[in-house]
């Protein structure tokens, strides 16, 4: 099994509650690679946009739990289908969330979430 490790420098979370999750135990908080996400996992954060030295979090409206599905780019939930030209793999999150459209990433990207068995 390959473990890849991530950079992480912990700061306080953003004040703004209607912005940021409130988590009863921010030491839990891991990143992985969104491929690595599974069911139960609380999806926190995405990272997308860098700084000089490490990826910066970006922080959802809400949080909420990962119930991973095939990704089918033709679904018509109207999310889908914004990362059908993505070049490479793409992982679905689920469509169990706030918006009630599935949540398409490329399985690559950097996630932030509190894993199920925390």
């Amino acid at each position: 099994m390959f473990v890849e490790f991530f950079p992480v420098v912990v700061t306080a979370l953003p004040a703004d509650e209607d912005h940021a999750p409130l988590l009863v135990d921010p030491a839990a908080a891991r990143i992985v690679r969104a491929e690595q996400v599974v069911e139960g996992d609380t999806v926190l954060a995405s990272f997308g946009a860098y700084g000089a030295r490490m990826p910066v979090a970006d922080y959802f409206n809400d949080q909420y739990t990962a119930r991973p599905k095939p990704y089918d780019p033709t679904c018509g939930c109207g999310s889908c289908a914004t990362m059908a030209d993505h070049e490479g793999p793409v992982v679905d999150l689920g469509d169990d969330n706030p918006w009630d459209v599935c949540d398409p990433w490329p399985a690559a990207d950097l996630v932030l979430i509190v894993p199920a068995a925390a």
